[in-house]
């Protein structure tokens, strides 16, 4: 069975989302401190 190719590209993209997300509240913090 081949596994659906969107839930993949979904991940991914959640996956970017989350990472850029944590940089962004880092810098954030670094910058408030």
């Amino acid at each position: 069975m081949k596994k659906p190719r969107t839930s993949v590209t979904k991940c991914m993209t959640l996956r970017l989302l989350y990472t850029s997300s944590l940089k962004g509240l880092l810098t954030v913090l670094l910058n408030g401190n």
